[in-house]
């Protein structure tokens, strides 16, 4: 783009110093023109011929300036359908570097579009939400663990009791059928 507005100055400037040396040669034509004529009390007499060459210089002048005129437009115009042109490929790579700024700057996690912020504050959230579930989880293992060690411990108190219980139950037991076997004893004895 700077390439082409490099060449259009180069060549506005050479078509001005051509234009204004052509108007340059003019003007001394013009000079050497009056300079060359008769005077006649106040006026000048310029011999038809003279004005006739000079009116053909200046029509050539003017023709070449105005054909120099149409080219710069037409350089113009090119040159503005090119910068739109420019423009408009700037517009389309534009958008493509937002899109892919937009893509860099997302992370696609199980068919969700998150922004990178996002994701980092939806992965943390599920770290922490892990971790208070672990931490809980280890509390409710620990209480009941507890809860077990002591109802083993109540139980194998219980057992201990039990068995303590049902030792004292036989002795009784025991004790009465001795008591029982000695009063029969005594009973049968009496009898005979």
């Amino acid at each position: 783009m700077k390439f082409l507005r490099t060449i259009f100055l180069f060549g506005i400037i050479f078509c001005h110093a051509f234009i204004v040396k052509g108007q340059e040669s003019l003007n001394h034509k013009y000079d050497l023109l009056i300079e060359g004529s008769e005077t006649y009390q106040q006026f000048k007499v310029i011999p038809k011929s003279d004005l006739s060459d000079f009116w053909k210089e200046v029509n050539d002048t003017l023709s070449v300036s105005r054909g120099i005129a149409v080219d710069l437009q037409v350089k113009l115009e090119e040159q503005q359908g090119a910068i739109k042109d420019l423009e408009a490929k700037l517009d389309n790579v534009q958008a493509e570097l937002d899109s892919s700024l937009e893509t860099n700057d997302s992370i696609n996690f199980l068919g969700i579009l998150f922004s990178k912020g996002g994701y980092h504050l939806f992965v943390w959230g599920i770290i922490i939400v892990l971790a208070v579930t672990t931490a809980l989880c280890y509390m409710m293992f620990l209480r009941s663990n507890r809860v077990t060690t002591k109802a083993k411990r109540e139980y194998e108190d219980l057992s201990l009791e039990l068995v303590a219980y049902k030792d004292k139950a036989r002795e009784a037991q025991v004790k009465l059928k001795r008591e029982l076997q000695t009063a029969l004893n005594k009973l049968s004895e009496r009898r005979v």
